[in-house]
């Protein structure tokens, strides 16, 4: 599994929680995007790097950046928890997660 899948990997789940990551955004979209702005601030410098130039973010806005715009692929229904689960289980960022780049 690549680093990047990794951490959009606990990105995602922290989006998520126990209940499903469309639940989550739609009923505090807030808290989603902290917890998981949280988990890619804690995640490690390599994936940070790699997610920077997939993204085309600055260090100092990535995190926040990444969470908003996954939040933002859920409410508009670019991914669910299917994706997520898929995501899960192969490691694979597929083209649905091309929305990240901006």
């Amino acid at each position: 599994m690549r680093p990047f899948a990794i951490t959009l990997l606990v990105a995602s789940a922290a989006l998520g929680g126990c209940s499903t990551v469309q639940d989550d955004v739609r009923n505090d979209r807030e808290a989603a995007i902290a917890r998981c702005v949280r988990q890619v601030d804690l995640s490690g410098p390599r994936f940070k790097a790699h997610a920077m130039t997939y993204m085309g973010v600055s260090r100092e806005s990535l995190a926040t950046t990444m969470c908003d715009r996954l939040a933002n692929g859920v409410a508009e229904g670019r991914i669910d928890q299917s994706d997520i689960n898929r995501l899960i289980r192969t490691g694979q960022l597929t083209s649905k997660f091309s929305f990240l780049r901006g």
